[in-house]
């Protein structure tokens, strides 16, 4: 079984993150894929990581000081997660909301760079309004 876990650092955007999470939960997968989440939360004082539990249980919240920021967040997501063993790490950003086809596209292309160059990458994709 293949597994995806996103990463994602919030601070005091609480709708925005809620709306993102759900978008990455809504997302179509592939028999035979799991999908998990974790979340830094970097001391938001608006409720983020009592919402995201309530809400989306099954997500692992760390929770910061608010000394974090993005890239210090998004390193202490990366380090909970690895002992999760995924298959795939996708970073994903509290404001974005991933279309429902999302991940079956970076899946696919995972597989056609495996066939083509014989070995995983790094896809990139790029986000508009």
């Amino acid at each position: 079984m293949k597994s995806i876990v996103a990463l994602m650092t919030c601070h005091n955007r609480r709708e925005q993150t809620l709306a993102s999470i759900e978008h990455y939960f809504a997302c179509d997968l592939p028999s035979g894929c799991v999908r998990r989440l974790v979340l830094v939360d970097d001391g938001s004082t608006d409720g983020t990581a009592g919402a995201v539990h309530t809400m989306f249980p099954d997500v692992v919240i760390e929770q910061g000081d608010g000394s974090l920021f993005w890239n210090r967040g998004m390193l202490r997501a990366w380090q909970r997660a690895l002992p999760l063993q995924p298959d795939y790490v996708l970073w994903l950003n509290d404001d974005t909301l991933l279309y429902s086809h999302a991940l079956v596209c970076l899946l696919e292309t995972d597989a056609r760079m495996r066939a083509n160059v014989g070995q995983p990458g790094i896809a990139v994709g790029s986000t508009d309004n």
